[in-house]
């Protein structure tokens, strides 16, 4: 993820409580109205922001000296079955209940949610957070929003309807590294399906010109969603929607191409040198690890197809079906053999593909802008790849742990809980399952008058075998230094080849007690069983040592 400049400057940690509505600046173009809250002063502060981060910014996001956090505040994740959802019924935010989420100054009192009644729950889900799962999948996406037909900049244009055979046909305005599978399924929806094309064009059509952002849900039924949500009683706000369902596919065969999409020409020249042919004197290379500053000053970015895409783990979509999906390549000109009689010393087998043992490792901060591209701009492009391979499992063996979360919540009232999921970092094999990340699901519990306890814990699918981990901490600690000691961890566990590491653990014991939970319950036959969630849920309670503020079980 990339550090954002403009909370950095705030110098201290911020919580992003609401997205005002967007605004067109004469010279940066859209923008998105980030209002955050500083965590220790509390100060509420708006910025002005390209809206092309309007994908990498949910309600409830935490930011450490600008740096997006693992770990939440607010908000338990919970599953929802949305009858239809063109059916939600649009009133202004002001109407959410102060208890629930207190909504002060103007600018967060006149955006527009739509309600829907879930299982006696009235759930208010902010416009804008629906229209960032739906279509914002990265920042080209997030560009094109309010553009009247700026989809079709980016894909030659198609008539909406359902086709047996459909090809997209991406022009250069659509950066060629965003182009995996399931974003280019997700495109097809929005510039192609009826229902999604008519509710993409709505968005501009209904916010142009107004304060607050509007647009027609399409009317996707029995839609299944993982969301992120505050619930008071029984009225419940969402802050950010993880997985969603009920899109179905504008055609049966989808395939795509692009301009600089060519297929290699494998050759084998005569006289061509090997790798150990080659001298040792040289220097070993040095790989260069980019740590990206996104600049919310900037008027444009450079014009870079091969753009660099950072992976973020914020949600997944599914749809009616498998379908197939395929990459159309034009063939390349083949270049011509080389030969020992020709001038010069030729290609060389192996060069410029070190091992890693021969690289240099250096990490570099780079500056780096959201904007539209632009001839006259000076800084490089990043783009953001958000979506994962679609699984209807999308918790994988989370989901019985997280229901078994909300049954403490049930039986410790007076404590305070937030979840989040994160991704593991990558580079190891335990870092993912098949072709997917491997998720983490981080909580954390505030009992009252007492400093917070951690639970983390990973997704065990695919036969992976993990303790849960509790940090217990010995006094309060300011944000940054709680997400800072959590990233270690994790990072420390991926790097111990999927164990906790019991030294760095070490390193905090001034601080927090770190408490491994081996075996608190986890029977893989059991795991979809209510009953067996009540039995892990008291013993969760009893190991963390709350036993003192449960009431009678649920």
């Amino acid at each position: 993820m990339p550090l954002i400049k403009a909370f950095a400057d705030e110098g201290e940690d911020l919580e992003l409580i609401w997205l005002a509505g967007f605004a067109e600046h004469p010279e940066k173009g859209w923008q998105v109205r980030a209002i955050t809250r500083g965590i220790e002063s509390d100060r509420v502060v708006v910025h002005p922001l390209p809206i092309g981060l309007l994908s990498v910014l949910p309600l409830g996001q935490c930011y450490s000296n600008g740096d997006p956090a693992s770990l939440r505040l607010h908000g338990e994740i919970v599953e929802l079955l949305i009858p239809n959802v063109a059916h939600g019924k649009e009133d202004a935010s002001a109407c959410i209940p102060p208890d629930l989420f207190p909504i002060k100054g103007h600018e967060r009192k006149v955006q527009r949610l739509l309600r829907y009644q879930v299982g006696g729950v009235e759930v208010l889900v902010p416009t804008i957070e629906l229209i960032r799962c739906l279509f914002v999948h990265n920042k080209t996406m997030a560009n094109a929003l309010m553009r009247t037909s700026g989809i079709m900049d980016l894909c030659r244009p198609e008539i909406p309807g359902i086709y047996a055979d459909l090809h997209l046909q991406f022009t250069d305005k659509m950066p060629v590294s965003v182009l995996k599978p399931a974003f280019v399924a997700e495109f097809a929806w929005t510039a192609v399906h009826p229902e999604g094309r008519r509710s993409w064009d709505s968005v501009a059509a209904l916010s142009n010109g107004q304060r607050h952002v509007s647009f027609r849900p399409p009317p996707l039924e029995n839609s299944h969603w993982t969301v992120r949500w505050m619930r008071e009683k029984s009225t419940a706000l969402v802050l950010e929607i993880l997985h969603l369902t009920g899109k179905r596919h504008s055609c049966d065969v989808l395939r795509y191409s692009h301009p600089s999409m060519r297929k290699a020409v494998s050759f084998r020249p005569k006289g061509l040198m090997q790798d150990h042919e080659l001298g040792s004197g040289e220097p070993p290379p040095v790989r260069e690890i980019r740590d990206y500053v996104v600049d919310d000053r900037a008027t444009g970015s450079r014009i870079d197809t091969h753009q660099s895409v950072l992976p973020v783990l914020t949600k997944t979509s599914s749809f009616d079906r498998v379908i197939e999906i395929t990459k159309v390549a034009e063939a390349a000109a083949q270049e011509p053999a080389w030969s020992p009689d020709d001038d010069g010393e030729g290609p060389r087998s192996g060069q410029g593909r070190p091992t890693p043992e021969t690289v240099i490792r250096r990490r570099v901060r780079v500056t780096a802008s959201v904007g539209e591209e632009d001839a006259g701009a000076t800084l490089p492009p990043i783009e953001f790849h958000l979506l994962e391979p679609a699984d209807p499992n999308y918790l994988g063996e989370l989901e019985p742990l997280i229901g078994a979360l909300h049954l403490m919540a049930e039986m410790l009232p007076a404590v305070r809980i937030a979840m989040s999921l994160c991704a593991l970092k990558s580079g190891r094999a335990v870092s993912v399952i098949g072709h997917r990340r491997r998720p983490c699901l981080i909580t954390v519990l505030w009992p009252p008058s007492c400093p917070p306890l951690v639970l983390m814990d990973i997704d065990h699918s695919g036969g992976f075998s993990l303790s849960s981990l509790a940090l217990r901490y010995i006094c309060p600690l300011p944000f940054r230094r709680m997400e800072e000691q959590i990233k270690t961890l994790l990072d420390g566990m991926v790097d111990n080849h999927g164990r906790w590491d019991t030294d760095l653990a070490d390193n905090f014991a001034g601080v927090c007690e770190c408490i491994r939970l081996p075996r608190v319950l986890r029977n893989r036959e059991q795991m979809d069983q209510k009953a067996y969630w009540k039995i892990w849920a008291m013993r969760l309670i009893e190991r963390l040592g709350l036993e003192g503020l449960s009431r009678a079980s649920p």
